[in-house]
Parts: C-alpha cells; sequence; structure tokens
C-alpha cells in the first residue's frame, strides 16, 4: 500500500488533464506530444508528493544492549545475592551491560523494568520474580515487549531454608456459620519438618506436626463464630532446623461476626430453599410487590418468568443500581424460557437469555519425544528430555489455558503412550505438571516413532468438539519412518488440527532438514528453538452468542469452574452432573465462573452499579441441579451470597478497615453522619469527608491486633516476607513473551545466545516510493521525443 505525504499536491493533477483536453481539442494539435507531456508532468506530481512504502527489512545488533538488574531485596537473601555482579562481569567484556540493583523492604521489578525499555534492550532479571510494590510484573513484560525489549532472568537457587505461614478468608462473617479459612505454609529449601498451631479466641483448633517438601501447602479449616463480634484467629509454625526468617512464622487473622443478614427469596420450597434458611435470615415471599428491598442485603428471585417481573423492573434496578445485590435462579419459567431475551429485567443481569454459539473449547495435546536420544547431554548437565519436559509444563502452566480447555499429554519411543487428558482446572494441571516430570526414556536402543504419537493424537481428539491443537516437542533426531510421520502429521493437519513442530538442541544439520522438511510437507509450522521457552500464543477463545434454535438437549451435564481466581470459587471444587439448564450468554463483562462441560454457564456474575448481580442458570434443585445444593456443592451457593452481601453487618454507622501488612499503609473508613473520634494505636486519627464517609490513612509499626473504635484489625509482617522462592508462573510468562529462563549455572553462554538471537529482526519502515515515477517520467518523456525525432527524419528523407 502506498502512502502519500502530501497529498495536496496531487490536486495539480486536475488542472494539468484539464489543459490538456482544452489543448487536445485545438486543431493541428500534436495528440502524441500533448498526452506524453500530461502523463510525465502528472508522474512527476505524484513524485512531488512523496510516496512512500512499508518496507520489512533485518536489524542485526551484533554488540546488543544488556542491562542486568539484581534483585537484592529481603526476599533474595534465601539465594546468593552476588549472581548479578558475576553476570555482569561476564557480559561487560563480550556486549554493552548495565548493572543496576532492586535494594529494601519492597520489590518494584515492574517499575525498574519500565524505566529501562527502550526498543531493542535486553533486560536480565537476577531476581525471585516475586513483585510486591508498584507496577504489576507481569504487565510490565507486556509493555516492554511493545517497546521492543526483551526479557529474560536467571532462574534462583536457595541456599538457605525458610518457612512461612498464611490465613487466607474472609474478614467481615456471619456468626453461627461455617467459613473456611485456609492456611497457607510456602516454603523454600531443605525438607523441612514444623509444628502448624492454630487458635482461635485463645482456643486451639489445629495442632498437627507437618513434613513437607513441597513449595506451597493449603490446609483448609472450618471455623464457626459462636458469638457476634470481633474474633481472632492466630497460626503458628514452630519449625525444626535452618529457618531464615522468624517474621513470618506467625500470621494475625481479625474477624468479625454479623448477625445473620435478611435475604429476601421469591420462590418455592426447594433445595435452594433449604440451604439458604440454614444460612441467613430469610424471608420469603411470593412477589416483590409492597416490598421495601432496601431492608435486604440480597434479593432472590427464582424462576419467575420477565412479564412477571416487568411491573418491578424498575424497582429493582434502583436498589441494585444503588449498592443492592441481586440474585436470579434459573428454571421452566427463566431466562431464555421465561422471555427475558430484549426484556427489561434482562438489562440488570449479566447474562444476554439467548444461547451461546458453542462448538466446543479448545483440545491442547502435548506429544512429546521421549525416545533414547533425548538421554543425552543437552547443556551442561541438564539432558534433553528434561529441557522437553520444562517446555511442555510451560504449556500447561500458560494463564490463557482455562478450564474450557482439554489438555492432552502423550509421550512417545519406539511406542507411544497416552499420559492423560483432562480439563484445565488448577488441580488439573497440577497432575499433568507431576505425570510430565515423571517422562523420561523407557529404552535407548530402540527406534523414534514420532508417527505414533501424532496417530495417538489423532485418535485422542477424535470426538472433541472445538478448537484442536497438537504441539510436538522433539531434539529431531529422526532417522526411519519420515514417510509415515508425513502421512500422520498431513492427516492431523486435514482433519482441521493446528500442527506445531518445535525442535529443541543441537544437532546435525541434517536433522533440521527432515524435521523442518515433514512440516512442510503437512502444512504444519515449524521452528527450531535450541534451548530457548516456546513462543506460541494461546488467546482467549471468544463465546459469540446466536438467535436460539432447537437442539438435542443430552440428560446429563458435568459441572465444572472456568474461573477458579474469583472470591465465590477460590479453593472450591464442583463435582456431578445437572439435568438441565437454561441457555443463556454471558455479557461483556461479566464473569463465567461455573459451566457444564459443554461450555454453557451455569453461574455468572458482575457489578451492576454500585451493586452485585449474579445468574444461576440452572433450576432451584426440584428438577434439574439438586446436585448443586448438596455438600460440598452447597458451598458454591453460599459463596455466591455471601459474595453478593458483600459487608454482612446491618446498615448504620459501620467501621471499615482491611487487615495490614506491615510497611504497607491502609485505609479505614467511617460511615457516620457525625466526625467520628477514634484512634489507632493510641494516637488520634485525621479523617477526611467524602460524602457521609470518613477516610483516614493508617500504618502499624509492630505486627499484632489493633482496635479502631470497637472494630478489630491484625498487622502482620511485610510483604517482602509473604512470596518466598522462586516464582515459576512468573518463568512462564517470561517465555510466553519470547524470553528465556535459565539456571545461573548456565546462565552465562547460554542467555548470550538468546540475546544474541533476538537482536537480529525485522524491522517495517517507510520507504520512499518517488523513483519509480520518476524514472517512468523520464522513459516516457526520452521515449516521446525519441520517436518524434525519429518521424522528422524519416520526413527529411522522403
Amino acid at each position: 500500500m502506498i502512502n502519500v505525504q502530501e497529498p495536496l499536491l496531487l490536486l495539480l493533477i486536475s488542472p494539468v488533464f484539464l489543459l490538456g483536453f482544452y489543448m487536445l481539442r485545438r486543431h493541428g494539435a500534436n495528440r502524441i506530444l500533448i498526452l506524453s507531456r500530461m502523463v510525465v508532468i502528472s508522474l512527476l506530481i505524484i513524485a512531488l508528493s512523496n510516496p512512500s512504502v512499508i518496507a520489512s527489512h533485518t536489524i542485526r545488533d551484533d554488540t546488543p544492549q544488556v542491562t542486568v538488574i539484581a534483585d537484592k531485596t529481603i526476599s533474595c537473601d534465601l539465594f546468593d545475592t552476588s549472581q548479578g555482579e558475576s553476570l555482569q562481569e561476564y557480559l561487560k567484556t563480550r556486549t554493552p551491560t548495565k548493572y543496576k540493583e532492586v535494594t529494601g523492604i519492597k520489590t518494584a521489578l515492574g517499575d525498574e523494568i519500565l524505566k529501562n525499555s527502550v526498543s531493542g534492550e535486553h533486560i536480565v532479571l537476577v531476581s525471585d520474580l516475586n513483585n510486591n510494590h508498584g507496577v504489576d510484573l507481569g504487565d510490565a513484560i507486556i509493555l516492554a515487549r511493545r517497546e521492543g525489549a526483551h526479557i529474560y532472568a536467571v532462574e534462583q537457587t536457595p541456599i538457605h531454608t525458610d518457612t512461612g505461614v498464611e490465613i487466607a478468608g474472609s474478614k467481615n462473617i456471619i456468626v453461627g456459620n461455617e467459613n473456611t479459612y485456609h492456611i497457607i505454609i510456602r516454603h523454600v529449601g531443605e525438607e523441612v519438618t514444623y509444628i502448624l498451631t492454630v487458635q482461635a479466641d485463645g482456643n486451639t483448633l489445629y495442632a498437627e506436626v507437618i513434613t513437607q517438601i513441597e513449595h506451597e501447602k493449603i490446609i483448609p479449616l472450618p471455623y464457626t463464630p459462636p458469638t457476634e463480634g470481633a474474633h481472632r484467629i492466630t497460626a503458628t509454625i514452630a519449625v525444626e532446623g535452618e529457618d531464615r526468617f522468624k517474621l513470618n512464622n506467625v500470621f494475625y487473622k481479625s474477624v468479625f461476626a454479623a448477625p445473620k443478614p435478611k435475604v429476601l427469596y421469591t420462590g418455592c420450597d426447594s433445595p435452594l430453599k433449604t440451604v439458604l434458611a440454614e444460612l441467613y435470615d430469610l424471608h420469603k415471599t411470593t412477589t416483590l410487590e409492597g416490598a421495601k428491598l432496601e431492608d435486604y442485603k440480597v434479593v432472590i428471585i427464582e424462576n419467575k418468568d420477565a412479564k412477571t417481573l416487568d411491573p418491578q423492573v424498575q424497582k429493582l434496578k434502583s436498589y441494585s443500581a444503588g449498592g443492592g445485590a441481586l440474585l436470579v435462579v434459573g428454571g421452566d419459567h427463566s431466562f431464555d424460557r421465561g422471555e427475558y431475551n430484549n426484556s427489561d429485567i434482562e438489562k440488570i443481569l449479566p447474562v444476554l437469555s439467548k444461547p451461546s454459539k458453542y462448538k466446543g473449547g479448545r483440545n491442547v495435546v502435548i506429544v512429546i519425544d521421549a525416545s533414547g536420544s533425548t538421554d543425552t547431554i543437552l547443556y551442561k548437565d541438564i539432558k534433553f528430555i528434561g529441557h522437553i519436559d520444562a517446555l511442555a509444563q510451560s504449556i500447561v502452566n500458560n494463564r490463557n489455558i482455562g478450564a474450557d480447555t482439554k489438555i492432552g499429554v502423550i509421550a512417545f519411543g519406539s511406542s507411544a503412550e497416552e499420559i492423560g487428558f483432562l480439563s484445565a482446572t488448577s488441580e488439573n494441571k497440577m497432575i499433568l505438571n507431576k505425570k510430565i516430570a515423571n517422562i523420561y526414556p523407557k529404552d535407548r536402543t530402540k527406534l523414534t516413532n514420532m508417527d505414533k504419537g501424532l496417530i495417538t493424537a489423532k485418535k485422542m481428539l477424535k470426538e472433541s468438539p472445538g478448537v484442536k491443537i497438537v504441539i510436538v516437542l522433539s531434539d529431531g533426531n529422526i532417522r526411519e519412518n519420515k514417510n509415515e510421520i508425513e502421512t500422520a502429521a498431513k492427516e492431523l493437519v486435514d482433519d482441521g488440527t493446528t500442527l506445531y513442530f518445535r525442535q529443541i538442541g543441537y544437532g546435525k544439520e541434517e536433522t533440521f532438514i527432515t524435521m523442518k522438511e515433514i512440516a512442510g510437507t503437512a502444512g504444519a509450522d515449524y521452528e527450531y528453538i535450541g534451548t530457548k521457552g516456546l513462543n506460541i500464543q494461546f488467546e482467549p477463545l471468544p463465546e459469540l452468542p446466536e438467535e436460539k434454535e432447537e437442539e438435542e438437549r443430552l440428560q446429563q451435564f458435568g459441572l465444572i469452574i472456568t474461573d477458579s481466581e474469583h472470591f465465590i470459587t477460590q479453593y472450591q471444587n464442583v463435582s456431578g452432573d445437572l439435568t438441565g439448564y437454561n441457555d443463556i450468554t454471558p455479557k461483556i463483562g461479566a464473569r463465567r465462573l461455573v459451566a457444564i462441560t459443554i461450555g454453557k454457564p451455569v453461574l455468572t456474575v458482575w457489578n451492576f452499579g454500585l451493586g452485585r448481580t449474579a445468574a444461576i442458570s440452572t433450576d432451584n434443585g426440584n428438577k434439574w441441579a439438586g446436585v448443586l445444593y448438596t455438600e460440598p456443592n452447597s458451598k458454591l451457593i453460599s459463596s455466591t451470597v455471601n459474595w453478593l452481601i458483600g459487608d454482612p453487618r446491618p446498615s448504620g454507622d459501620t467501621i471499615t478497615a482491611p487487615d495490614l501488612w506491615l510497611g504497607t499503609p491502609g485505609r479505614v473508613t467511617i460511615k457516620t453522619t457525625s466526625i467520628p473520634d477514634v484512634s489507632f494505636d493510641n494516637k488520634p486519627l485525621s479523617f477526611t469527608k467524602e460524602g457521609n464517609h470518613y477516610t483516614a490513612v493508617i500504618d502499624s509499626k509492630k505486627d499484632g491486633f489493633y482496635d479502631i473504635g470497637g472494630y478489630e484489625i491484625a498487622a502482620n509482617y511485610p510483604l517482602e516476607y509473604r512470596e518466598i522462592g522462586f516464582n515459576e508462573e512468573m518463568r512462564a510468562h517470561i517465555e510466553e513473551y519470547n524470553g528465556s529462563v535459565h539456571p545461573f549455572e548456565e546462565a552465562k553462554t547460554l542467555l548470550l545466545g538468546d540475546i544474541k538471537s533476538n537482536s537480529v529482526r525485522v524491522v517495517n519502515e517507510p520507504a520512499s516510493a518517488k523513483m519509480p515515477f520518476i524514472i517512468a517520467s523520464l522513459i516516457i518523456f526520452l521515449g516521446e521525443v525519441i520517436l518524434r525525432r525519429l518521424r522528422q527524419r524519416n520526413i527529411v528523407t522522403t
């Protein structure tokens, strides 16, 4: 495409043609001369307008600029903090290298990356990759790549051992209701034994001797507050052996128990009603007419059609937008079966009452080369199979692969073995990662049969709806069966499968050619990645609405969690089958938390104005969804209502303040009609007013419990002591954006190779396109002159 920098000059072509046509009409005009001059002048005008095209050319930087950022904050005291200087000393003799340090009790790696992100820059992080201040590290990596910078990291190996504890769970809870808190124990280093003790108001809830080698252990702990008001939960670990940081051995959790909140329920007797009546002050009604919605924390509408709700929609809209909470439960008179589509009630809800166009989720099959050749050394003491397994795990851990994706793993050598084909829930990802770690060559003497791995992948995907992707990770050492591999690969591609071949490590040139030829013949994507990470992007799958059609209804639909990062679904598990559902589509901005295995939403939520709204698109348990209202699935219902409620405390004068981390200021908000007179740590607070809310900043100097006007909060160790150990999730993120992560022993040589490889890049820049127009005008002009002279000579000769 040609771009013109001075487009107004092109307007001069019009008078040139007008003058030319005028002269052509004159008696005896030399038509060839006039036409050629018109074209020549027009071409010169186009050249004067400075046309340009976008041209691609390759830039190779033989001395790339490198910045080594060494993390010397407190949490990195678990590692060898001299590695940053050592790496910089090595690199600076080979390429221009700058050195920077991050120190103190806060880690702001994201900020430091953005300060150094310019096109062509290569940033090496010598860090545990645990960011706790400033710009999010994942966002910083994405922004840096957009600027043209590359991010790398040096994997940290602990030289010290440390264990820390944290309590996760709600602060404001309901008296008499069981709440599940999660005790999180993070560990780095050698296997450790410790005593974990959890107390509530001085009474022991849990005491156990635990031996731990894994990085993180999560222990669910039920707790029911016996009385209204403040309660104190404390978790303590007593560690045997080395424990580098003592500060993170105690964690304080302050909770406040409120009376059971009032909930308005419009529906019939059902398993849903039974669950709600046990947990809340439930008020049952058959109609919303005359009800004072503002008296209730949540309004629950069960199986009502749009016509029934129309007279009350404006009231519901005002209630929700003003901070109220609404839960709509489906059934045979609700959503798509209750004429909600394009109705007024639908405007409040997080869903459209028309069916999702669901073509299936994503199916990713990883085919791992576990033949004898992968049992050899790739670099230092790392074997091919170890690197291949790590790449496979990075695919499993990809953040864009959610629970609506199925991941399959196949290992091949002389034969193919199906390792697993599971939905990508967080639990299943852990299972697959463990299975991948145990893949190794079983017989070094037999030949590699990649074709069997591809055939097994085809069988695995045969009955799977949706997007199909197969990724082959291999050293490319193919000595036989080339034709069989090509045939199997081509059959996969012909079936609509996206096929990637990724070749690892170093090998003979002819092995590169063999694997590349196979990919070319089959129409697959090939890349030799050496020792680098994968650069395969998994974009989130869109889910498009379509008009409702008659469709075959299956008899059973398995439940799955599709978003485990939300308050409602975090730490939750669901199981069992529904026998019916309402076919709806989540709106843009809504979150689909639970679905059935064919992708249809079951629980969808969003914020509406100042309030919250949720849609359960199945029934109350009388007909379709009985399994949803029995243990353990019923916890999903209580979590949903608790999220809708937010703060269960009665309306009126209230104090709201989160628990604190030392060194990180918090904010206390008091809702009252008069200026509050309260203190924090025996010091009066200074408030600013926003409407009927008064806000003050608080900052604790010591851990423990604090009282603010009868409302307690807890203060704990600084955030720097919370996340310990190397952040494996961030490793996957760096590799996803074309970076690489290596242990320090290999980092010096391999990082320099990766940096130089990434220093060759294709740049699109505007290039002048005026010369072709100038040359064309000269050719036409000279051609016309030559022809005219030849004609004149012929006339003279005659």
